[in-house]
């Protein structure tokens, strides 16, 4: 195996890692809502809470990668999110539940930013939005097996448990990081004392706002899907929470191939094209969110079963294009610091998304306007996606 797909496959396992506790939650939340007493807001803001973290975080931790380099960001970004949910798993009440998860996030907003600008580094624009999708597949995946195994655990020994289980894994692959990340021979070095204008070069770059702007509603809508999902099938279709929670495991594997697909529909039947692989994604997504709106009790298994594993690879699969094109449209010099900006503002979608669909679900009494609103927002995404300027990228 060469040296750059070991330094992936290392990369990948951390992704995996970071992602199992933070994206199991939502299928913990009902035992998590009954413990603390929660309200249905309350018990679909966990993702919303820890993504302040990477809006707080995404965008210094880009441009501390480009200043002070990789590895070392990403291994703080692995301690402070490990300790984070090992503390959450004592917290006494929502908002010190909150906080922690707020401060597991930053974590994260250091290490997801640095973690893509490695991939960057190490593979070719022919294979980098593969490389990167494969990376990306480290969310779904861990959220997968989130998903599958913290209900398991909460149910032999409490939520709190759990989640103690899942900082402990990230610990682990960040001492692993440690010991055996290493930088390409070539990187790219910033030129002493200019850490200020590469900033800038990012910040005045409208493309890149318009495509982090056109991923604020993607990422929103991903996340209501993964924070409600388990509470919509339990509370109106009237599943068991271990049921219910098997689609959301199901939508996070096909969103991981999804990351995989996009990327090589990119990279090879689209000669680098970005954009059409996102409009792709949004009017797939768009569309499973109308058909949940008809979803309710009795619904056909099969029916469910279909509509997870669609809006897994749509809605979950187009991550890893849009960290590319934000890397491509910066550049190789500042790639760390463009796509902490396309994490900053995506983070916050996820961050108002979620307690946004909960309010409007609990102030119109049912799901169905919230899910067909979520899926018109798509609309604005797709024109923001229009103005990008692709051919303008700085490394083809």
């Amino acid at each position: 195996m060469s040296a750059r797909w070991r330094i992936l496959a290392l990369i990948l396992t951390a992704q995996t890692f970071a992602n199992v506790g933070p994206l199991g939650l939502p299928a913990i939340a009902p035992f998590i809502r009954e413990d603390l007493g929660l309200s249905l807001i309350q018990a679909g803001s966990f993702l919303s809470a820890y993504y302040v973290g990477p809006i707080l975080l995404s965008l210094p931790a880009g441009w501390l990668a480009d200043r002070w380099g990789i590895l070392k960001t990403m291994v703080a970004g692995e301690a402070v999110l490990a300790l984070g949910l090992a503390a959450a798993g004592w917290a006494g009440s929502f908002p010190i539940l909150i906080a922690l998860m707020v401060f597991a996030g930053t974590g994260y907003g250091l290490l997801n930013p640095t973690s893509t600008k490695a991939v960057i580094a190490w593979f070719p624009p022919s294979q980098r939005a593969t490389a990167v999708g494969l990376k990306q597949t480290g969310l779904p995946f861990g959220g997968a097996v989130g998903a599958a195994v913290l209900p398991l655990i909460a149910l032999a020994v409490g939520w709190r448990n759990a989640l103690i289980v899942s900082a402990a894994g990230v610990a682990l692959l960040g001492a692993a990081t440690l010991f055996l990340y290493q930088d390409p021979p070539d990187l790219p070095r910033p030129a002493p004392g200019a850490p200020s204008s590469s900033m800038w070069s990012v910040l005045r770059n409208r493309d890149l706002w318009m495509v982090a702007s056109a991923t604020l509603i993607f990422a929103a809508m991903q996340t209501v899907w993964m924070s409600f999902l388990v509470l919509y099938l339990t509370d109106v279709v009237g599943l068991p929470v271990l049921a219910a929670a098997g689609y959301l495991a199901t939508a996070q594997v096909t969103g991981m191939a999804g990351r995989v697909a996009f990327g090589l529909l990119s990279d090879r039947a689209f000669a680098g094209g970005r954009r059409i692989v996102l409009f792709i994604a949004g009017i797939g997504s768009a569309l499973c969110s109308l058909a949940m709106a008809g979803i309710g009790p009795g619904s056909s298994p099969w029916l469910l079963a279909a509509l997870a594993l669609t809006f897994g690879f749509v809605g979950i699969g187009w991550n890893g294009v849009q960290h590319t094109l934000m890397a491509e449209l910066a550049g190789a010099r500042t790639a760390g610091t463009a796509v902490g900006l396309g994490l900053a503002v995506s983070s916050l979608g996820v961050t108002l998304g979620p307690p946004a669909f909960g309010w409007l679900v609990e102030r119109v009494g049912g799901y169905r306007l919230p899910w067909v609103s979520l899926a018109a927002s798509m609309g604005l995404a797709l024109v923001l996606l229009g103005f990008v300027r692709e051919g303008r990228r700085a490394d083809r």
